[in-house]
């Protein structure tokens, strides 16, 4: 499996990364940051999670055992939905903008998919008794 992916990595995305021009103008899609995110269309929201989505689901069935959990996680979220709960969890985190967002979206995942604690039953309050005396 891991020949496969470094296969895929070969030759889909190593030739469009040489391809770049050194000083090109305006952010890379491979290297946009939360910020650089957040600006975009939400149509351009949407395909660029997708594309991320693709890509993390992809390195867990080449091998990368880390990313297993994201498949469940995300199981039947449409790419609006994904795209949506990314910037929102984005928009709560304004202090890791600055981070490149392929690396931030697993963390959002993760956090959205994550069971909230269960809060400890309250022990229901004594009512006093009434004694003689």
């Amino acid at each position: 499996m891991r020949v496969i992916f470094l296969f895929m990595f070969a030759v889909v995305l190593a030739p469009g990364a040489a391809a770049q021009p050194a000083a090109s103008k305006g952010p890379s899609w491979q290297l946009l940051s939360g910020q650089d995110y957040l600006e975009l269309a939400e149509c351009d929201r949407e395909v660029y999670v997708t594309g991320l989505n693709d890509a993390y689901n992809w390195s867990y069935v080449a091998g990368f055992e880390r990313m297993k959990w994201l498949v469940p996680c995300v199981l039947g979220r449409k790419a609006p939905q994904l795209a949506a709960t990314y910037a929102k969890w984005l928009q709560a985190k304004p202090e890791r903008w600055h981070e490149p967002a392929a690396k931030l979206f697993p963390f959002a995942m993760f956090e959205s998919c994550r069971k909230p604690a269960k809060k400890p039953a309250k022990k229901p309050a004594k009512i006093p008794s009434k004694t003689k005396g």
